[in-house]
């Protein structure tokens, strides 16, 4: 099917007036002067554009191009590429609405399933016999055949949406009841913090899934399940300090821990081969609120990092305390690996 659009439609472009009255040019949207270069004067009315019986040639050649680059998207569209497009469109909203009814079976905890006295899927408890809307289950769909659902019995899909209101509702009143109990004392030997820490993962693995409002609320809730397990089988004695020291032990670094004025930290020269105490060149004091020293099963603040001069002046913050609450080990890991990677990245990693 042959464009009938005029050449300026084609292209985009804009008839205008000659600034010295004679050919019209083509002007492109925002340009100061024609596509020829020339100055141009104001567009062209209906009439005149009617009446114009050829353009500039220079611009007539500079819009044939940019018609022929313009993508297919700002070109009239045939009957049958319309019609293509419909099916594609039809297509691509059946897949959708598949993909729906099976994220609400699945959040609701239904399976797809015929009723004796018609053909349309609905919803039942994988256990019933009946479907939600009391007919009696004639087959269960496979795989296969729910993977092409996208037709649903109306009262099957809002009984669905109410058990699945209910279920995210339970799994966040989990979740507050639960929380609090496996964030005290933490014991692996007692039956009732065991049941709260199951109950609280089955929740958030069941909320991080099905419910995205409160999704933040699921992250954190994890991250704080993952802190208190670290708490576990940590000796009584070993500080905040301790782990710190350890964590950049590992990563070949020597630190040590330091006491001034009741505030104690932990300090690490800022070069690889300075000695742990190097109060006379740059150097790194690491800070857990006010004691470093502090048990580690008492943390109450993450690890924060910040770069000296030799002449003990502050220079700079070293990494970023954690987003989100981590146990004394995973805060003592990452605190300790921002910390060399940056120095390693500024003064050189050590030689081996």
């Amino acid at each position: 099917m042959t464009d009938k659009r005029a050449l300026h439609q084609l292209a985009g472009v804009t008839p205008v007036n000659g600034a010295t009255g004679k050919l019209p040019h083509y002007l492109a949207e925002g340009a100061p002067l024609a596509l020829c270069k020339r100055r141009t004067g104001s567009p062209l009315t209906t009439e005149e554009l009617e009446a114009a019986d050829r353009f500039c040639s220079h611009c007539v050649k500079a819009a044939e191009k940019l018609a022929a680059d313009r993508p297919a998207a700002d070109k009239p569209e045939t009957v049958q590429g319309a019609a293509a497009r419909d099916f594609a469109d039809s297509i691509a909203s059946r897949e959708d609405r598949n993909t729906e009814i099976r994220a609400l079976a699945d959040a609701a905890g239904l399976a797809l399933a015929h009723g004796w006295d018609d053909l349309d899927p609905h919803f039942a408890h994988p256990d019933a016999g009946e479907t939600m809307c009391d007919r009696a289950v004639t087959r269960w769909l496979s795989e296969e055949l729910a993977a092409r659902v996208s037709i649903l019995c109306p009262k099957c899909e809002r009984a669905a949406r109410l058990r699945r209101d209910r279920r995210i509702s339970e799994a966040r009143q989990a979740c507050q009841e639960a929380g609090p109990r496996v964030r005290t004392n933490p014991d692996p030997k007692d039956p009732e913090w065991i049941e709260a820490l199951d109950r609280l993962g089955s929740a958030l693995d069941y909320l991080e899934k099905h419910d995205s409002v409160t999704a933040e609320g699921i992250r954190k809730g994890a991250a704080e399940a993952g802190a208190a397990l670290e708490l576990i089988g940590l000796d009584e004695g070993v500080t905040e300090g301790d782990l710190l020291i350890a964590e950049l032990a590992k990563l070949g670094r020597e630190a040590g821990l330091t006491r001034e004025g009741g505030v104690s930290c932990v300090v690490m020269a800022a070069a690889s081969d300075a000695p742990p105490f190097p109060y006379d060149r740059p150097h790194v004091l690491m800070y857990a609120g006010e004691r470093a020293d502090r048990p580690a099963t008492d943390r109450e603040e993450p690890w924060s990092a910040h770069l000296y001069g030799a002449d003990g002046e502050y220079i700079t913050d070293i990494g970023s305390t954690s987003p989100t609450p981590l146990g004394p080990l995973s805060d003592a890991a990452r605190c300790a690996r921002e910390v060399v990677e940056w120095l390693d990245a500024f003064w050189g990693a050590p030689q081996a």
